[in-house]
């Protein structure tokens, strides 16, 4: 950006009055200073800085089990699913995704070629479990472990009744989700299922897999 600075030039009169004769004679002394012009210049300097975004989860077991049923109660697995998660840098938040292997083209705890599907029969969103009913979820909670922008947990697994259960899917699915930066908050997962008095026996299994992205 150039800068151009202009002084204005002064200009002075001064006048002397002499008596001589009778006679008034004026003389004129004109002063002019010269004008000055200052010229500046100048150069810009980028400077950029890049700042990539922090996100990270984790989810504290690696497996858990409902055992054996001998009737057709509704149980929970051994074990609920702590998962953390950390996100900086990032204006809109993050968000943990849930995802259910099932038999790869429906969610469920799985034995081919039987299955007993999540969150029941007809893969509804949520349900509640029934004793004699197959069904199969999960629900999840928030804790106040942690820091930053607290988790919102989705309507599909935000269940407080006993027996309710959120349906799982085969695509990822918000289980929690921040709109800001956190560090270590923390959503427990609890398995719930339950079976039917023709249910056929053997051994069920399946896969759920965490990932956490941010927004």
């Amino acid at each position: 950006m150039s800068k151009n600075v202009i002084l204005l030039g002064i200009v002075m009169s001064i006048v002397g009055g002499v008596a001589l004769f009778n006679a008034v004679f004026s003389t004129y002394e004109m002063i002019k200073y010269p004008d000055y012009a200052t010229a500046a210049t100048s150069s810009n300097v980028t400077v950029s800085a890049a700042i990539s975004t922090s996100i990270s989860c984790s989810t504290s077991i690696g497996s858990t089990d409902f055992g054996t049923w001998t009737n057709t109660e509704i149980k929970t697995a051994a074990s609920n699913a702590s998962s953390t998660m950390a996100c900086a840098n990032t204006s809109g938040g993050c968000n943990l995704y849930v995802k259910d292997v099932g038999s790869t083209t429906a969610a469920g705890l799985w034995k081919a070629p039987d299955s007993i599907e999540s969150p029941n029969a007809a893969f509804d969103a949520t349900t509640t479990l029934a004793d004699g009913t197959e069904g199969y979820g999960i629900k999840a909670a928030t804790t106040t472990v942690g820091s930053g922008a607290l988790f919102g947990i989705p309507a599909r697994y935000r269940n407080t009744g006993a027996n309710d259960i959120g349906g799982l899917q085969i695509t990822n699915t918000a289980i929690a989700t921040t709109t800001a930066t956190t560090s270590g908050r923390e959503i427990i997962v609890t398995h719930m299922a339950a079976i039917a008095a023709g249910t056929p026996s053997g051994s069920y299994s399946d896969t759920i897999t965490y990932e956490c992205t941010a927004n």
